[in-house]
């Protein structure tokens, strides 16, 4: 019976989160309508004063660091609060010139304290001791803002971000004070008072945060159950701005799942400098319910956009090797992103090829992206995490046929394509019998009977892309057991043949979150930069 449970819990009880609210430093939240400009510019010039003693004093033991870091922080506000344009110099009173150094590639609206995040839902808090106040900069969702960065969630940008402040002398009898915002991922030191020192970071905080925002959150079980509900969520998403630095490294989560299932892999890879510099990550997010062909095909899709813009750019050969990480499903949805289709699927889910079926070329067009596709050369390598590449016999088990008969999955989803199918049914007997029973759902797919898991295991793989296997064994029986397995997929469907490497944890079907399955992503990880000589 407990292999049931990953279908049962979905139609008993739903997953609620609730996260606090976290303060922001930002004109709105921290002006007094009852100061006047003068006294909070007399207020900045106090804080500016009293963060260069505390500079001036030293900044050698823990305690001094802590002192200069709320200084920092108390700069900031006042800062923040006295102009909206991040570049300008202030004169602040006749004592000080406020000179800014920012990212040029840095978008934000607001910076939130680190330490204002409080750790709820991620399991380690991952920070850098050194010297600094560390804040995640946000910049706001807009409609217009998406129009232009079609990669940006509801959540804004995010990004963890660490504030100094140094002094020097400046004409016209005053002092210097220049403070500057550093990327903590790029940055390790920054020189202070003409010594070089470390550079505090939080690169857990910006995760905290977004989790904490509900707006950008997606019910697993929901988007399951409810799949035309969430199409609008369905997207390739980022934490910022793509990077021509940084290799795309996209994670796809799995049936009756979400983005989040990678918060704690996602947090624990700030722990690797080297992830930190090389990669940027993006993550899938699309409702499970849909057939695997169409998530893949959105997939494919949303990528090529993301080429194009990274092409346009210049990224040279850190676009032209991207890293997928699928967990479940979503490995079968990345999967089907470095493999030849020919006409096999054409055959195989309509039962005939395209010319064979009499198809108009408006027909075949609508469904030729779905049925017929390349191998895309810019993904170099994948890692499947519990991938069931030959479906799992929970799949046809009795509480499964009642989780299929609830997955609600009108025609619509599909638009103008679902309106040619029904056309085909209407000349074609197998359609029209195919069509009877209902679009196929994700549920079905996973069938080891199914069509799609027949022919997505006969599809040849683009040649030279690497593979790797991580694979549940949830009671530590021997691989040539027929029962081994995560609980959910058994190890003969989780094992491909020929891939470059396959670890097996002792865990259930939730492995990608094991430190053990996390330290071999990163070792993977390191292995690709590695080979293109970046590590």
């Amino acid at each position: 019976m407990r292999i049931y449970m990953y279908l049962l819990i979905p139609l008993l009880c739903a997953v609620v989160s609730s996260c606090g609210t976290t303060s922001s430093m930002t004109p709105d939240a921290l002006h007094d309508t009852s100061d006047k400009r003068g006294t909070v510019a007399d207020k900045l010039s106090a804080a500016l004063s009293d963060a260069e003693k505390t500079l001036a004093s030293g900044l050698r033991t823990v305690e001094q660091r802590q002192a200069y870091a709320a200084q920092v922080g108390r700069v900031t506000a006042l800062w923040l609060s006295l102009t909206k344009d991040q570049k300008a110099v202030l004169h602040v009173d006749e004592t000080y010139r406020l000179e800014t150094r920012i990212p040029a590639k840095l978008k934000f609206d607001e910076l939130i304290p680190a330490d204002s995040i409080k750790s709820r839902r991620l399991k380690e808090r991952l920070t850098r001791e050194g010297v600094g106040a560390a804040f995640v900069a946000h910049w706001k969702f807009t409609a217009a803002r998406k129009a232009a960065e079609p990669f940006m969630s509801e959540a804004g940008y995010l990004v963890p971000v660490t504030a100094t402040l140094d002094f020097s002398k400046a004409s016209g009898g005053r002092r210097r004070a220049t403070f500057s915002i550093h990327d903590p991922r790029e940055s390790r030191t920054v020189l202070l008072a003409g010594r070089q020192q470390p550079l505090a970071a939080d690169f857990t905080a910006y995760g905290e945060h977004l989790l904490g925002m509900k707006n950008v959150q997606m019910k697993g079980i929901k988007a399951l159950l409810h799949s035309s509900e969430y199409m609008d969520k369905l997207g390739l998403l980022a934490f910022e701005s793509p990077d021509k630095n940084r290799i795309p490294l996209v994670l796809v989560h799995g049936l009756m799942s979400r983005p989040a299932t990678w918060e704690n892999v996602i947090n624990q890879f700030g722990a690797d400098p080297e992830i930190q510099r090389h990669y940027q990550i993006y993550v899938f997010r699309y409702p499970s319910g849909v057939p695997v062909i169409f998530s893949s095909e959105k997939l494919r899709e949303h990528l090529g956009t993301l080429q194009s813009i990274l092409a346009r750019e210049g990224a040279g050969m850190r676009g032209r090797n991207m890293v997928l990480i699928g967990h479940s499903m979503g490995g079968l949805v990345s999967k089907a992103q470095v493999q030849d289709s020919g006409d096999r699927i054409w055959v195989n889910i309509l039962g005939d090829t395209p010319a064979a079926l009499g198809l108009s070329k408006e027909e075949h067009e609508a469904l030729r992206r779905y049925l017929e596709f390349d191998p895309n050369p810019n993904i170099s390598r994948i890692i499947f995490a519990a991938t069931p590449h030959r479906g799992s016999s929970m799949a046809d088990g009795r509480l499964a046929r009642i989780g299929r008969s609830l997955v609600k999955l009108p025609g619509q989803t599909f638009g103008s394509t679902f309106e040619v199918l029904e056309s085909l049914a209407s000349r074609d007997a197998y359609l029209s019998e195919l069509l009877k029973r209902g679009m196929p759902t994700s549920v079905d797919n996973l069938s080891p009977g199914s069509p799609y898991v027949r022919i997505a295991n006969s599809l040849p793989f683009r040649p030279g892309v690497r593979l790797h296997s991580i694979i549940g064994n949830k009671e530590g029986r021997p691989l040539t057991d027929p029962e081994c397995s995560d609980g959910v997929v058994p190890y003969s469907s989780s094992h491909l043949d020929n891939v470059e490497s396959e670890l097996i944890v002792r865990s259930g079907h939730g492995v990608h979150e094991k430190p053990e399955a996390v330290e071999e992503m990163r070792r993977i990880l390191r292995l690709h930069l590695k080979g293109l000589g970046l590590y």
